[in-house]
């Protein structure tokens, strides 16, 4: 199967980009022979755009696209999907102060000039990052490096003796991982399951084994005693139900083209 040069694919997305920007007409004209100039010209034009004061900014993103472009064999290399490349540029020029974010732009900018990951870049990526936070980035991309089941637990403060539990004293879903703020980490997990790309599974068990260090947490403890010194009338007990969560196919495929 033939090829496409690289250098003749800039130069394809010169004339078109003539229509979709025609600002940058004469700027491409000169420029477009080399990748770089294709670079300059067509894709950061919408950031050049942006603000004049992101120039720094603008070298760093330019040299994590070079630096990543250039480990692709050229004869992969193939024009960007606009419905990718387009609204990437544009959400890209809000998130430049935000690592994880920024790095997950570029990443799926780098993905959609590679063919041979046509069969997993879909423009639905880009509003998935739109809607994330850098903590909710942070959070998936650990999930995404967990095989299978990942345990976590619902836990809840209840009464001895009773079916009473306070409401909203613990976090929904409790999972342990770099960050210790339970209750963000438990929202940023509602968030993801609502982007799509991971399944919270209630009371769906991965087996017995492996729960035990979720259960007798410092951090689900700290609460417990908080609870306690308020109400020392009654005896206090930390109640949880064991639960799953993973990364389903389409999470999966949007790590491979975003992380």
């Amino acid at each position: 199967m033939e090829t496409k040069d690289p250098i003749n694919t800039a130069i394809d997305i010169a004339k078109t980009a003539k229509a979709v920007l025609p600002q940058t007409t004469e700027e491409t004209d000169g420029a477009i022979s080399t990748l770089i100039g294709w670079f300059n010209n067509v894709v950061l034009f919408p950031i050049k755009k942006a603000n004049i004061t992101y120039q720094y900014k603008l070298e760093c993103f330019k040299d994590d696209l070079y630096n990543q472009i250039d480990k692709i064999p050229e004869q992969y290399i193939r024009e960007p999907d606009i419905t990718i490349a387009g609204p990437t540029l544009e959400s890209l020029k809000y998130t430049f102060d935000e690592q994880a974010l920024r790095e997950m732009y570029v990443k799926l900018l780098v993905s959609s000039v590679d063919s041979r990951k046509n069969s997993i870049v879909h423009p639905s990526y880009v509003e998935i990052i739109k809607r994330m936070n850098s903590y909710d980035a942070k959070l998936f991309k650990y999930l995404a490096s967990c095989r299978g089941y990942i345990r976590t637990i619902n836990p809840n403060i209840g009464i001895k003796g009773t079916n009473k539990i306070f409401i909203d004293t613990m976090p929904e879903w409790y999972i342990v991982w770099e960050d210790d703020n339970i209750f963000q980490t438990s929202a940023s997990l509602v968030r993801l399951s609502k982007l799509g790309v991971i399944e919270l599974m209630y009371d769906r068990t991965a087996g017995d084994e492996g729960y035990e260090m979720l259960e007798n947490s410092d951090a689900l403890k700290t609460i417990l005693k908080q609870y306690q010194s308020k109400n020392m009338d009654k005896e206090l007990e930390i109640i949880t139900t064991k639960s799953i969560l993973y990364v389903n196919d389409y999470g999966k495929q949007f790590a491979t083209a975003c992380l």
